[in-house]
């Protein structure tokens, strides 16, 4: 049985009566083509079941349309929430995205190298740093890069982020005004620089607005059970805390778990706990979370902008944009206690 022969651009336009070019530009969003040949073009490929080669045209017009994106904590609810907003954002301007997901800087200079083997047109970096080499690479061949929930001028890349100074006075006074005092940090950054920066904001906070202080710090916290057997350890110390503040609302779930189930703590009364991203289920179940809500959507709207204006025009200078988050008051911390407010 002989093979049937794949149906082309020629095929649709001879039978559409247009060039092969008008076809071409059915098929790329933006292009310029009347809306009557747009549809007429699009009805005859669809009878004749053509689709457009996109590695063929990637190659003729030196563009994927394609974006990279690394992300980070790819266990978390919240990120594969995030990763549909891009999707969906970036489908809106005529691009795919091809995702890699990574757990320490290394990991994300590797999948970098590796998304330029697929030639995407640009990256978008998840809550992760590249490393200054990698960066000057993407740079040195005009393929942007921007940051989401990390800065990036010491890189030479644009970025989108929160006030981390901010974030971490608006939860110091929020558990400083309900009288807690012992407080244990839980990170799930792999990333150490930005770690230690959250450290460092959050004790200079507490320094700055009252006598609370850290007596206790764990990373690599990033699931559920991470969060459950965490909280199990920290009461096992000397000087136990009375709050938790985690890096995620999954995590923070696993220490309400941790506290109430196996431990037996009164929440919020003997152990406060923080979340952090305002996800749907910070709202779940009896003791509704605590958290830091971010502008999450018009981060990811103005990360999708930025790239689209560093394609449109590579020399324009790169753009940190920052952002102010909110604390959401709910059942895991207690409400402010007269006097400390």
């Amino acid at each position: 049985m002989s093979k049937k022969r794949k149906v082309t651009s020629r095929d649709v336009a001879a039978l559409a009566g247009v060039s092969r070019s008008a076809v071409s530009r059915a098929f790329t969003p933006g292009a310029s083509i009347s809306e009557k040949t747009k549809k007429k073009v699009l009805a005859i490929a669809a009878k004749l079941g053509y689709q457009p080669n996109v590695i063929a045209r990637s190659l003729i017009m030196q563009q994927s349309r394609l974006i990279g994106i690394v992300m980070a904590d790819w266990r978390n609810p919240f990120y594969a929430m995030m990763l549909k907003q891009f999707s969906e954002g970036l489908q809106a301007k005529g691009f795919q995205v091809i995702l890699a997901t990574v757990n320490k800087e290394q990991d994300t200079d590797d999948a970098i190298k590796l998304l330029l083997q697929y030639q995407v047109d640009g990256v978008i970096i998840v809550s992760a740093s590249p490393s200054t080499m990698i960066a000057a690479a993407c740079l040195q061949r005009e393929t942007p890069i921007v940051l989401l929930n990390r800065e990036a001028s010491r890189i030479g890349a644009s970025s989108v982020t929160c006030d981390a100074v901010d974030i971490g006075r608006r939860i110091a006074r929020t558990l400083l005004d309900a009288g807690y005092e012992r407080l244990a940090l839980l990170r799930g950054d792999s990333d150490r620089e930005a770690g230690i920066q959250e450290t460092e904001v959050i004790e200079k906070s507490l320094e700055d607005q009252g006598n609370a202080r850290i007596v206790a710090q764990e990373a690599h916290i990033v699931s559920y059970d991470d969060g459950r057997n965490a909280i199990g350890r920290l009461m096992k110390n000397r000087i136990k805390p009375d709050a938790v503040i985690c890096s995620s609302d999954v995590t923070a779930h696993g220490v309400l778990d941790g506290a109430l189930i196996d431990l037996g703590i009164d929440v919020p009364e003997k152990l406060g706990i923080f979340g952090f991203g305002d996800s749907a289920a910070a709202t779940w179940g009896i003791n509704r979370l605590t958290t830091v809500r971010l502008p999450i959507e018009e981060m990811i709207d103005m990360s999708i902008d930025i790239l689209i204006k560093r394609l449109a025009d590579p020399d324009i200078e790169p753009e940190n944009i920052v952002m102010c988050a909110s604390v959401v008051e709910r059942s895991t911390v207690r409400k402010a206690r007269a006097g400390n407010k």
